[in-house]
């Protein structure tokens, strides 16, 4: 093997090695995330050209040994001797092949160890971050951009030496270099765009170049473990495990194409790389996706705002005006980027409650019982200050309780919500519970649990809108409610409100018992007065009319007393009459005949319904001696 390949493959770990340690440096200058996943990379693919370079030795020293071997035969005549001591006579062969036996599979191993636990601890370290700094994002630009053109210069030499004169173990050097190329360019664009103002994307391409590394570990241990099953075939190129297929297509595109023509090719049964179509397609591919890209740019020259939202249009970072609803022409990304905002939408969040919608979902709601994620105890003050055995046992004017407070809110001056803050959201969420606490604490806990709730819900609203005026929030405190409100639920030792509950009780209970007793009492008094009334209103009565019937008899009296004067026999007599009269009125009489007739007379002395049927007037009998 030509020593200029070895000396090729140390330039290329080289390399490798001082662009990681330039990249690595850069990232912990700069506080980037994704120049420390481009370093990781880097660093993994010096670690695979030292080990090819190493490989790359090995051979050379087994053909370096073969030529001699066949020189020293040649000379001799007789091959005899090497032939029986085969084993004896190539060291370098046997130690090339307990080096691809054992070495090879080994450092496979750990390389997947290795990249395993890089993209578990970037994806783990994902949210730890800070946000990157923008006074050093344009040198590390500048400099990305320098590494990542030594890298693609030395990759493309490498990629082609290794293609045209055969030499496999150049590629895994090659391919990293180029991809390592592409990331630094990559990783430079994303500087830019974080001096631009633009700090997420940084955090974006670390979660792809994340998962560009979980992706080549599974692809190393894939072919780490098919590698063991594989059957060998003397004549057939054994490809090298540590080598990422991956890494090569990503790292020179034109092997994408010749992958993706050897499929089409396999699928229709002729040589679809051979049509003029296909031809046309690899040439003019640069020259596509720069068509395609300047539609795409253009695209971005009209925006469209939506019904109830309000669009921030930035100029090179700085504002350059707020848009109405309707559609806008602005200048191509990344000069103009408008920012969208819901300013007609009601937003809301909570105090004091983190919910849940699996206990939400629950229509009874018990003080004893959780029915949020989280809830919050606040402290209230409290009127009652008792003294349970001496002063020294006084309790505190405080209590615990637990409120939920929905808040809903709007935005009213987009650009104040914008700008004035880095996070107005979480700043309103920290003025209202500022507020809530420090209204809690000066009201009383029995008045904010019963009738005081419009009045604390009215205060709040006021307190809240006043300071987010204050601090230039640009929003409007729509409303604010007071819905459950209740002491701690406590622990499985001290239950809290299970105590106040049963204290509640109590006190509703003896209130219900004092106002039946009220309602019998209002029942029994009024009817008791107006018996009492009525009776004294019938003695009244009574009395009048006696008093009446005495005065009226006593007049009576006076006036037959005078008819007696003056008729002193005839009075008499018409006034038995006349009680005779009114008492007989509604007896039944008998006449009785003479006792000197013959006639017989039949009485029936029963009772009979009408009298008149036999009350018959008889004429009285003549005596005999009238007849004569």
């Amino acid at each position: 093997m030509d020593r200029t390949y070895h000396r090729t493959g140390l330039i290329n770990w080289l390399f490798l090695a001082l662009a990681a340690g330039g990249v690595g440096f850069l990232a912990q200058q700069s506080d980037t995330a994704a120049e420390n996943v481009t370093a990781a990379i880097l660093l993994l693919g010096a670690l695979t050209a030292l080990m090819s370079w190493f490989q790359m030795r090995l051979e050379a020293r087994e053909e370096a040994e073969k030529l001699e071997m066949e020189d020293l035969a040649r000379h001799r005549g007789d091959s005899s001797l090497f032939a029986e001591s085969a084993a004896d006579a190539f060291p370098a062969r046997r130690a090339r092949m307990s080096f691809d036996r054992w070495i090879v599979p080994f450092f496979t191993l750990a390389l997947f160890g290795a990249e395993a636990f890089a993209a578990w601890w970037f994806f783990r370290a994902f949210r730890t971050w800070e946000t990157p700094k923008t006074d050093l994002a344009s040198i590390a630009a500048a400099s990305l951009a320098g590494i990542g053109l030594l890298l693609l210069l030395l990759g493309l030499y490498s990629a082609k030496l290794a293609r045209y004169a055969g030499v496999r173990l150049l590629r895994p050097g090659a391919a990293h270099l180029v991809l390592g190329a592409l990331l630094c360019f990559v990783t430079a664009g994303t500087s830019i765009a974080v001096y631009a103002g633009y700090p997420s994307w940084d955090r974006y391409l670390t979660v792809v170049l994340a998962g560009l590394l979980a992706l080549v570990a599974a692809e190393t241990l894939f072919v780490l473990v098919f590698e063991a099953f594989r059957p060998r075939v003397k004549s057939r190129e054994e490809r090298l495990i540590y080598e990422s297929r991956l890494i090569g297509l990503l790292g020179q595109p034109t092997g994408l194409f010749s992958t993706a023509a050897q499929a089409l090719d396999y699928q229709f049964g002729f040589r679809v790389s051979d049509t003029w179509f296909y031809k046309f397609l690899e040439n003019a591919i640069f020259w596509l996706l720069v068509a395609q890209l300047g539609v795409l740019l253009l695209s971005t020259t009209v925006t469209i705002i939506e019904p109830g939202e309000q669009g921030l249009r930035e100029r090179f970072g700085a504002p350059a005006g707020v848009l109405d609803p309707g559609f806008h022409f602005k200048f191509p990304w990344p000069v103009d980027v408008v920012h969208r905002f819901n300013t007609k939408a009601i937003q809301s969040f909570n105090v004091g409650f983190e919910s849940d919608p699996e206990l939400e979902r629950d229509n009874t709601i018990l003080w004893t019982r959780s029915h949020y994620k989280k809830e919050f105890n606040l402290l209230v003050a409290s009127r009652e200050q008792t003294t349970a055995g001496g002063e020294s046992d006084q309790t505190v004017p405080v209590n615990l309780l637990s409120v939920s407070v929905p808040i809903q809110f709007s935005v009213t001056n987009v650009t104040d919500w914008a700008y004035g803050h880095s996070d107005p959201a979480r700043l309103l969420e920290q003025i209202a519970n500022r507020e809530v606490v420090r209204y809690l604490a000066s009201v009383d806990i029995e008045k904010v649990m019963s009738y005081g709730r419009l009045e604390a819900s009215q205060e709040l609203r006021r307190r809240i809108q006043e300071r987010s005026v204050a601090v230039k929030l640009g929003t409007e405190i729509v409303f604010i409610g007071l819905q459950d409100i209740h002491p701690p639920i406590g622990n499985k030792d001290s239950k809290v409100a299970g105590s106040y509950e049963q204290v509640i009780g109590a006190e509703q209970e003896s209130q219900t018992r004092i106002l039946e007793a009220e309602g019998i009492a209002n029942e029994v008094l009024p009817t008791a007065q107006a018996t009492a009334a009525r009776m004294v209103n019938e003695a009244h009565a009574g009395a009048a009319v006696k008093v009446g019937d005495a005065a009226g008899r006593a007049a009576r009296f006076t006036q037959q007393l005078a008819v007696l004067r003056a008729a002193p026999d005839v009075y008499p007599a018409r006034n038995y009459l006349e009680t005779l009269r009114l008492s007989m009125a509604n007896s039944r009489k008998y006449v009785i005949l003479p006792t000197n007739t013959h006639e017989i007379v039949t009485f029936n002395l029963e009772d009979k319904f009408r009298r008149d049927l036999t009350d018959v007037n008889l004429e009285p009998v003549k005596p005999a001696s009238d007849k004569k």
